[in-house]
């Protein structure tokens, strides 16, 4: 049976039930047992599909799994990009990012994980489009509109400062995901965002 769950759109609403079960499914069980350990026989037998409806589909687990990073990595991407607005402020553009995040891991964990652990497996065989938009290029970005308000350390390193950032991040999705840490996250959104301005502010600002 199908886990019932909102997510972030791996599929198109037009699409067959059968499609947008499958990706659930894949999703779930690539994130809970490994890329190399769930077979299409395994998400075919969670869905309730043949594998013939697999293939319909997706010509291989590869192409399906590709799929899948693409889909969730290109919202997530869309998502900070719209937390960050020229016309807020640095600490603003926090406030905004960790909210958006938060609401990724509370609407589905399983769709962060899976971007974030495989990440460097798939971004070389990512589309173009998918290419044009990393992540760590627009923490770079940000971490400069905050050294040029004077609110980030301008001596500090820029790509370092965006990689703490999406380190922090992604470890806590992690612990969130192991149980490390209470759900939901929400309940963890005030303690990131301090120790996010913390790390990132001017070190006579930091306390």
């Amino acid at each position: 049976m199908v886990t019932e769950y909102s997510l972030i759109p791996l599929a198109s609403p037009d699409d067959p039930p059968s499609r947008q079960a499958i990706l659930l499914e894949a999703l779930r069980l690539f994130v809970r047992d490994g890329l190399c350990e769930t077979s299409l026989r395994d998400i075919a037998a969670a869905t309730g599909y043949s594998n013939t409806v697999l293939y319909k589909f997706f010509e291989s687990k590869n192409t399906l799994a590709i799929h899948l990073f693409e889909r969730c990595y290109g919202t997530l991407v869309m998502s900070v990009q719209e937390s960050m607005d020229p016309q807020q402020t640095f600490h603003e553009d926090l406030n905004a990012l960790v909210d958006r995040y938060i609401r990724f891991l509370d609407q589905n964990l399983d769709a962060v994980i899976y971007v974030h652990e495989n990440l460097r497996l798939f971004w070389p065989q990512a589309s173009s489009k998918t290419r044009l938009n990393p992540l760590l290029g627009l923490l770079r970005q940000w971490i400069e509109k905050g050294k040029a308000e004077g609110t980030v350390d301008p001596e500090e390193s820029t790509d370092l400062l965006a990689s703490l950032t999406i380190g922090l991040l992604s470890q806590f999705a992690r612990m969130l995901y192991f149980q490390e840490c209470e759900p939901p996250a929400l309940k963890w959104r005030e303690s990131i965002k301090d120790l996010l301005e913390r790390a990132l502010s001017q070190k006579e600002g930091r306390f």
